[in-house]
């Protein structure tokens, strides 16, 4: 977060003709610089960083990629936990510690748990309604409070039935199709999210639903790469005409808001239409409309629009991460195989061969959970943590942090830290266990950092850890992840806010004829269900 992508460049350029045209716009830019550096003024300092330019700050500094290597390497280089840079005249500070995530981020977070303007994705592309990246106030308050009374943990049970039938379909489709194992799993994670937040159930193939969040959610993801707007760092650019110089972002913004907003109406009004037939699934939306209580139309639409906010929330937010996830978990298995022989041997001794594991296995499977819970570390799915942003001036440690300042988690640090991890690019699920292989409560435990810190932690984190529990564990009961021969190609990811692994190939089959036997019941009685 905050970092500045190599398409600047260009965008920049044409920008900077413009406002020779319109020197206008180069006095406000100095007008709000200026302002920013007097009511920021303090006499302690801030926390060190690299030295910046005039006006322009630290902007040739931020990285274009892998962010999180550069802010680890910042960390070394001056020493410190807490970093600060400023790009025209906003105040970043990188939080490059647990310990300092934790007493800024949980401790003090009545003044740190509001986020910063994301103008291109929230103002231009219509994700506004996202509660996830609200600023701290009211509207954020009044959609976390709907979405946790009715998708709390006490009710996570309700939605396993649907979990198991899901996972049971995904079985099915791997061993049918093999060699396009991603599309597999997108088309299930997709599936789950809408089933869980509409009670849609999706087309085996081609449907229309998971083509639609495939193309929101992509250029939500997209967009929101660090850095890749202008915008989003001088955020009075949203003013300029769609015709100027450089204006290029207003212009995609109008296009691509039709598909936000495509992708937030369509599968709610669904859910409406099955209700109204009486056909509707059990689902995080259907039950908040059938247990709105108001007394007005007024009141009426206005708790509807709250509903699909969240509803389209938890849509957006939770297909990609839980994707993710099991996307890195097939990696690790294709390049650790030892770590999968290990999980296989503690899943044929509990679960035992003629069924498929259940959500009551888990306190049985030490092994299985370390090696979950090394999936999270070993490749997070978010290694820089959604930003926050400071609501007052605050003094930590002797550093001045001015009002207004973004806070950005590094997680990555500590994930990687070698004093608490050895060899950290290692895929090794044993240090989460005790010499008598029982999980160790005394290792942080990676999940658990993955979802954000503080008052904006993920409120739907407990679906997504046991969607993740119940794949991999039926996936390692019943299937073999292999390396193809000859295959030679290296860890890698995609540098976007969700880190995907970049396309890479790997065999998957059915462990066994009795295995694919077990699949193919469970897939049919899924069916009849």
């Amino acid at each position: 977060m905050g970092c500045v992508a190599a398409p600047l460049g260009l965008e920049l350029e044409l920008i900077v003709l413009g406002m020779l045209q319109l020197d206008f716009y180069a006095i406000l830019l100095t007008l709000v610089i200026l302002y920013r550096y007097l009511t920021t003024r303090n006499s302690l300092p801030r926390p060190p960083g690299p030295p910046g330019y005039p006006v322009i700050g630290n902007l040739l500094d931020m990285p274009s990629k892998n962010s999180y290597l550069t802010f680890t390497e910042w960390a070394k280089k001056y020493k410190s936990e807490l970093l600060y840079v400023n790009v025209f005249g906003t105040n970043i500070v990188i939080l490059n510690s647990l310990r300092v995530i934790k007493e800024l981020l949980d401790t003090k977070s009545s003044i740190y748990s509001s986020r910063p303007q994301r103008v291109m994705v929230s103002e231009l592309m219509g994700w506004s309604f996202m509660f996830a990246t609200m600023p701290y106030g009211r509207d954020w308050r009044r959609r976390r409070s709907l979405f946790q009374r009715f998708f709390p943990t006490s009710r996570a049970d309700a939605y396993q039935p649907q979990q198991r039938a899901k996972v049971r379909h995904l079985l099915s489709r791997l061993c049918d199709s093999q060699q396009n194992f991603v599309q597999t799993l997108r088309h299930f994670t997709g599936g789950i999210v809408i089933a869980l937040g509409y009670g849609i159930q999706v087309n085996r193939v081609d449907d229309p639903y998971i083509k639609l969040a495939q193309r929101a959610i992509g250029l939500l993801n997209d967009a929101s790469t660090p850095g890749k707007y202008l915008v989003d760092m001088i955020p009075w650019l949203k003013y300029i005409p769609d015709w100027f110089p450089g204006a290029k972002f207003k212009r995609d913004a109008k296009e691509w808001r039709k598909a936000t907003e495509e992708f937030k109406e369509a599968p709610f009004q669904a859910t409406k239409l099955n209700m109204e037939k009486g056909i509707a699934s059990i689902s995080y939306a259907a039950t908040c409309l059938e247990n709105l209580n108001t007394k007005t139309l007024e009141e009426r639409l206005d708790m509807e629009e709250l509903i699909k906010d969240t509803a389209a929330t938890f849509y957006g937010g939770g297909t990609d991460t839980i994707l993710c996830a099991l996307l890195t978990f097939i990696l690790a298995m294709k390049h650790f195989p030892s770590a999968q022989i290990k999980a296989q041997e503690e899943l044929d001794m509990v679960v035992g061969p003629d069924r498929l594991p259940d959500f009551s296995d888990a306190s049985n499977l030490p092994y299985v959970n370390a090696l979950i819970r090394e999936v999270f570390r070993w490749q997070p799915i978010s290694p820089i943590a959604l930003p926050h942003r400071s609501t007052e001036d605050d003094i930590f440690e002797g550093y001045f942090i001015p009002k207004g300042s973004i806070m950005i988690p590094n997680s990555w640090i500590f994930l990687h830290d070698e004093k608490v991890f050895p060899n950290p690019t290692e895929f090794i699920p044993e240090r989460f266990l005790t010499p008598s292989g029982v999980l160790d409560t005394n290792v942080l435990d990676p999940f658990d950092v993955a979802f954000g810190y503080g008052r904006r932690i993920c409120p739907g984190m407990h679906m997504a850890r046991s969607t993740v529990y119940i794949v991999i564990t039926c996936i390692l009961h019943t299937m073999h992840i292999s390396k193809p021969p000859g295959d030679d190609q290296p860890v890698e990811y995609l540098n976007t806010v969700i880190r995907m692994p970049k396309v890479f190939k790997c065999d998957i089959e059915p462990r066994s004829k009795s295995k694919e036997r077990l699949i193919q019941i469970e897939a049919l009685a899924a069916h009849e269900l």
